[in-house]
Protein backbone atom coordinates (compact mmCIF):
# COMPACT_ATOMS: atom_id res chain seq x y z
CA UNK A 1 0.00 0.00 0.00
CA UNK A 2 1.13 3.62 -1.07
CA UNK A 3 2.06 5.89 1.95
CA UNK A 4 -0.73 8.34 2.48
CA UNK A 5 0.07 12.07 3.48
CA UNK A 6 -2.16 14.33 4.66
CA UNK A 7 -1.44 18.25 5.30
CA UNK A 8 -2.97 21.28 6.96
CA UNK A 9 -3.05 24.45 5.69
CA UNK A 10 -5.46 26.47 7.59
CA UNK A 11 -8.43 24.98 8.49
CA UNK A 12 -8.23 22.50 5.48
CA UNK A 13 -6.91 18.98 5.33
CA UNK A 14 -5.92 17.83 2.20
CA UNK A 15 -4.96 13.84 1.26
CA UNK A 16 -2.48 13.18 -1.72
CA UNK A 17 -0.68 9.89 -1.94
CA UNK A 18 2.96 9.77 -1.39
CA UNK A 19 5.40 8.59 -4.65
CA UNK A 20 8.65 9.14 -3.54
CA UNK A 21 10.54 9.03 0.02
CA UNK A 22 14.21 8.79 0.28
CA UNK A 23 16.74 11.29 2.99
CA UNK A 24 15.54 13.93 3.50
CA UNK A 25 12.62 14.21 0.43
CA UNK A 26 8.82 13.69 0.51
CA UNK A 27 7.11 13.96 -2.51
CA UNK A 28 3.32 13.86 -2.72
CA UNK A 29 0.69 14.38 -5.37
CA UNK A 30 -2.62 15.64 -4.92
CA UNK A 31 -6.04 15.41 -6.41
CA UNK A 32 -5.44 18.99 -7.65
CA UNK A 33 -2.95 22.13 -7.00
CA UNK A 34 -2.25 23.15 -3.63
CA UNK A 35 -2.07 26.74 -2.61
CA UNK A 36 1.50 26.81 -1.05
CA UNK A 37 4.64 28.62 -1.52
CA UNK A 38 7.63 27.17 -1.90
CA UNK A 39 9.15 28.12 2.16
CA UNK A 40 5.84 27.92 3.31
CA UNK A 41 6.52 25.13 6.47
CA UNK A 42 3.13 23.06 6.87
CA UNK A 43 1.95 20.41 9.29
CA UNK A 44 1.61 16.73 8.08
CA UNK A 45 0.25 13.00 8.84
CA UNK A 46 2.01 10.30 7.41
CA UNK A 47 0.58 6.62 7.23
CA UNK A 48 1.11 3.63 4.88
CA UNK A 49 -1.69 1.30 7.13
CA UNK A 50 -3.32 3.38 9.52
CA UNK A 51 -2.10 2.17 12.07
CA UNK A 52 1.49 3.34 12.55
CA UNK A 53 1.13 7.35 12.50
CA UNK A 54 3.74 9.64 11.85
CA UNK A 55 2.67 13.76 12.54
CA UNK A 56 5.69 16.47 11.55
CA UNK A 57 6.59 19.66 10.20
CA UNK A 58 7.61 20.05 6.80
CA UNK A 59 8.93 22.97 4.34
CA UNK A 60 8.00 23.08 0.92
CA UNK A 61 10.97 22.99 -1.02
CA UNK A 62 9.55 22.83 -4.64
CA UNK A 63 5.94 22.06 -6.52
CA UNK A 64 5.09 21.42 -9.67
CA UNK A 65 1.21 20.98 -10.11
CA UNK A 66 -0.44 19.20 -8.33
CA UNK A 67 3.18 17.43 -7.21
CA UNK A 68 4.93 19.12 -3.52
CA UNK A 69 7.95 18.07 -2.64
CA UNK A 70 8.71 18.41 1.19
CA UNK A 71 11.96 19.03 3.32
CA UNK A 72 11.77 16.63 6.66
CA UNK A 73 14.26 15.07 8.18
CA UNK A 74 13.72 11.90 10.01
CA UNK A 75 15.00 11.20 13.87
CA UNK A 76 16.58 8.15 13.73
CA UNK A 77 13.52 6.57 15.39
CA UNK A 78 11.33 7.70 11.97
CA UNK A 79 14.09 6.87 9.51
CA UNK A 80 13.54 2.84 10.78
CA UNK A 81 10.20 2.86 10.93
CA UNK A 82 9.61 4.42 7.55
CA UNK A 83 12.27 2.23 5.70
CA UNK A 84 14.00 5.57 4.40
CA UNK A 85 17.72 4.95 3.28
CA UNK A 86 19.91 7.69 1.80
CA UNK A 87 19.90 8.36 -2.20
CA UNK A 88 22.98 7.78 -3.65
CA UNK A 89 24.19 9.54 -6.57
CA UNK A 90 27.17 8.69 -8.84
CA UNK A 91 29.86 11.62 -9.62
CA UNK A 92 33.10 12.41 -11.40
CA UNK A 93 34.77 15.68 -9.15
CA UNK A 94 37.94 16.03 -8.06
CA UNK A 95 39.02 15.71 -4.29
CA UNK A 96 41.75 15.38 -2.13
CA UNK A 97 42.31 13.36 0.71
CA UNK A 98 44.79 13.09 3.31
CA UNK A 99 45.88 10.95 5.92
CA UNK A 100 49.07 10.92 8.34
CA UNK A 101 51.97 9.60 6.37
CA UNK A 102 53.55 6.16 6.70
CA UNK A 103 57.00 6.83 5.99
CA UNK A 104 59.64 6.93 9.18
CA UNK A 105 61.95 8.88 7.03
CA UNK A 106 59.20 11.88 5.19
CA UNK A 107 59.80 15.56 5.54
CA UNK A 108 55.88 15.47 5.59
CA UNK A 109 54.17 14.48 8.84
CA UNK A 110 50.93 14.20 6.18
CA UNK A 111 50.49 12.53 2.99
CA UNK A 112 47.89 14.55 0.46
CA UNK A 113 46.76 13.25 -3.33
CA UNK A 114 44.16 13.91 -5.50
CA UNK A 115 41.73 11.07 -6.16
CA UNK A 116 37.80 11.63 -7.90
CA UNK A 117 34.99 11.18 -5.88
CA UNK A 118 32.36 8.64 -7.86
CA UNK A 119 29.63 8.58 -5.74
CA UNK A 120 27.78 10.33 -2.69
CA UNK A 121 24.98 10.21 -0.06
CA UNK A 122 24.71 11.60 3.14
CA UNK A 123 26.13 8.59 5.01
CA UNK A 124 29.33 8.11 2.76
CA UNK A 125 31.08 8.02 -0.58
CA UNK A 126 33.09 6.31 -2.77
CA UNK A 127 35.97 7.61 -4.64
CA UNK A 128 38.69 6.51 -6.95
CA UNK A 129 42.59 6.19 -6.51
CA UNK A 130 45.49 5.41 -8.65
CA UNK A 131 47.55 4.90 -5.90
CA UNK A 132 46.61 1.77 -2.75
CA UNK A 133 45.91 3.52 0.92
CA UNK A 134 47.20 1.48 3.92
CA UNK A 135 44.36 -0.49 5.60
CA UNK A 136 43.09 1.04 9.24
CA UNK A 137 43.74 4.45 7.74
CA UNK A 138 41.42 7.43 8.76
CA UNK A 139 41.35 10.26 5.89
CA UNK A 140 40.36 13.62 5.51
CA UNK A 141 38.60 14.29 1.93
CA UNK A 142 37.84 17.59 0.76
CA UNK A 143 36.17 18.20 -2.64
CA UNK A 144 33.88 21.29 -4.40
CA UNK A 145 30.70 20.06 -5.60
CA UNK A 146 30.34 22.49 -8.04
CA UNK A 147 33.90 23.68 -8.79
CA UNK A 148 36.04 26.10 -7.50
CA UNK A 149 35.15 29.66 -6.10
CA UNK A 150 31.18 28.48 -5.04
CA UNK A 151 31.58 27.76 -0.90
CA UNK A 152 28.44 26.70 -0.66
CA UNK A 153 29.93 23.64 -2.39
CA UNK A 154 32.81 23.15 0.13
CA UNK A 155 32.82 19.89 1.51
CA UNK A 156 35.54 18.40 4.27
CA UNK A 157 34.94 14.97 5.77
CA UNK A 158 36.87 12.59 7.96
CA UNK A 159 36.23 9.32 6.25
CA UNK A 160 36.78 5.27 7.66
CA UNK A 161 37.94 3.29 4.67
CA UNK A 162 34.96 0.11 4.94
CA UNK A 163 35.78 -1.66 1.49
CA UNK A 164 38.62 -1.51 -1.30
CA UNK A 165 37.73 -2.87 -5.05
CA UNK A 166 40.55 -3.18 -7.31
CA UNK A 167 39.48 -2.43 -11.29
CA UNK A 168 42.76 -2.09 -13.77
CA UNK A 169 45.02 0.12 -12.78
CA UNK A 170 42.50 2.32 -10.34
CA UNK A 171 41.49 1.39 -6.49
CA UNK A 172 38.07 1.95 -5.40
CA UNK A 173 37.11 2.76 -1.98
CA UNK A 174 34.37 2.87 -0.78
CA UNK A 175 34.04 4.96 2.85
CA UNK A 176 31.66 5.85 5.76
CA UNK A 177 31.44 9.51 7.25
CA UNK A 178 32.61 9.61 10.25
CA UNK A 179 32.83 13.78 10.98
CA UNK A 180 31.60 16.66 9.06
CA UNK A 181 30.65 20.27 10.61
CA UNK A 182 27.68 21.70 10.50
CA UNK A 183 28.70 24.45 7.42
CA UNK A 184 29.71 21.56 5.38
CA UNK A 185 26.97 18.73 6.03
CA UNK A 186 24.63 21.69 5.29
CA UNK A 187 26.19 22.21 1.82
CA UNK A 188 26.10 18.49 1.20
CA UNK A 189 22.75 17.78 2.38
CA UNK A 190 21.90 21.27 0.15
CA UNK A 191 23.11 19.56 -3.24
CA UNK A 192 21.81 16.35 -3.09
CA UNK A 193 18.08 18.07 -2.54
CA UNK A 194 18.91 19.19 -5.45
CA UNK A 195 19.85 16.33 -7.14
CA UNK A 196 16.37 14.47 -5.92
CA UNK A 197 14.29 16.71 -7.14
CA UNK A 198 16.07 17.57 -10.27
CA UNK A 199 15.51 13.67 -10.82
CA UNK A 200 12.48 13.41 -9.62
CA UNK A 201 11.10 16.42 -11.68
CA UNK A 202 12.09 14.25 -14.92
CA UNK A 203 9.74 11.07 -13.84
CA UNK A 204 5.85 11.73 -15.10
CA UNK A 205 3.57 10.60 -12.74
CA UNK A 206 0.46 9.25 -13.96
Amino acid sequence: MESIIQIRKGNRVIEGLVTYEEGDLIEAVFPSPLDVTVGDQIPCLLTADYETINTFEAVVVAKDKNRVFLFHSPTATEFREQRRRYPRFDMEVKGWIQYPTQEPDSFFSVYSQMVYLVNLSLGGLAFRSDKQIPADQQIVFSFELYGRNRPDGVVKTDLVIIHERIEGPNYFYGCTIKGINARHFHNLRKYILHRQIEERRQVKIE
